[in-house]
């Protein structure tokens, strides 16, 4: 009798341990997707946080661009090349560029 509970004990383990591992094995692609996920969400934030900086400056620099006429001349002479008359431009251009 006590042979026969003994049996019964080991096939009940059994059972749950198949069980469990059907379950985790059933589950682990969904966690591993999961994983990823939130991997991916995490590089989407840190892409969402640069763009929005950069929103932010080029905001800035529109504001500039409308409000102050000191910075309109220096991004024309910086950008454009444009100089005032009698004024002489110099370029200079680096070696190591092809």
């Amino acid at each position: 009798m006590d042979y026969l509970k003994f049996i019964q004990r080991i096939c009940l383990i059994a059972s749950v341990v198949l069980v469990i591992g059907i379950v985790v094995r059933l589950f682990l692609p969904l966690i591993e997707r999961q994983r990823e996920l939130r991997a991916r969400a995490a590089e989407l934030r840190l892409d969402i946080q640069r763009e929005a900086e950069a929103l932010r400056m080029l905001r800035l620099k529109q504001a500039r661009l409308q409000e102050d006429p000191r910075f309109i001349e220096k991004i024309a002479r910086e950008k454009l090349g444009y100089a005032k008359p009698g004024e002489t431009v110099f370029r200079f251009e680096d070696e190591d560029e092809p």
